[in-house]
């Protein structure tokens, strides 16, 4: 049983990507006549870090949620559907609205999300924390992309 939870959490936080799958195709030709920072990695390595990322926090959803939906999880369980909520709004706003303005405003309440989320983790699951703890980080590399694309353009 629990392997299918852990298939499912996996599933689950993927979603996100998919959602995003046609705003990127759509919008990678804009995309890349945006003037880019420095430090703009390949088009590879956003999907490899995605890809990686997206497991990660499949797997932390499952240790969060291993022993049922007990009462001390629930804070952190509706911040963690609640930041990948706001992970599925950022492709579709940055490359199908080609909005960057308003996908860094996103950006920012998606790592302020997640800050909360870290935060409650800590106390009810610390496997999830440390599993979480890359994808803080490249939002935060993001945001920094995200700003740097609005004051270049």
């Amino acid at each position: 049983m629990q392997i299918v939870k852990l298939i499912f959490w996996i599933i689950f936080c993927q979603l996100p990507a998919w959602a995003g799958a046609a705003a990127v195709s759509r919008g990678l030709d804009w995309y890349h006549g945006l003037v880019q920072p420095s430090f703009t990695p390949p088009d590879w390595a956003f999907s490899a870090a995605w890809g990686v990322l997206y497991i990660l926090m499949g797997v932390a959803g499952f240790f969060l949620t291993r022993q049922g939906l007990r009462r001390e999880i629930r804070p952190a369980l509706l911040l963690f559907i609640f930041q990948l909520a706001l992970n599925a709004l950022w492709t579709p706003v940055f490359f199908g609205k080609q909005a960057p303005g308003w996908a860094l405003c996103i950006l920012t309440g998606l790592i302020a999300a997640n800050a909360f989320l870290l935060k409650q983790l800590w106390g009810v699951c610390r496997r999830a924390f440390w599993l979480l703890v890359p994808y803080m980080i490249w939002l935060a590399f993001a945001w920094c992309l995200n700003g740097a694309i609005i004051l270049l353009n």
